[in-house]
């Protein structure tokens, strides 16, 4: 009887994103092993094991998955809470004070 190791992959990243995502990590964190993942599969395919390397390609692209889903989730979290009023809102009632210049730091004016 063999083990089920997609299926067991996917319920330990499962479980990873929901600790991930309950736990605010960074979400790059699978993508940065899905790349190495994916430089061991084509060192493994270069061996010679055509298999492995497609069992690896799988378990690259579930993880490619998740962490588009996490940063999908970290996007959504980030939002600003005043998203439906149109702009930031003015910082301490300063007129808009603190908000950067609509003009451009290096425009220079010519004088009349």
């Amino acid at each position: 009887m063999s083990l089920p190791y997609t299926e067991l992959f996917v319920g330990l990243l499962v479980a990873y994103m929901v600790y991930s995502a309950w736990a605010r990590l960074d979400s790059r964190y699978l993508i940065a092993g899905a790349l190495a993942l994916l430089v061991a599969a084509a060192i493994v395919d270069a061996g010679g094991a055509t298999g492995a390397a497609n069992t690896l390609a799988v378990y690259v692209f579930l993880l490619l998955a998740g962490g588009v889903v996490l940063l999908l989730v970290d996007h959504v979290r980030d939002r600003p809470a005043d998203a439906e009023g149109g702009g930031p809102p003015s910082q301490g009632g300063n007129g808009g004070a603190g908000q950067p210049s609509a003009q451009a730091p290096n425009e220079r004016h010519a004088e009349p």
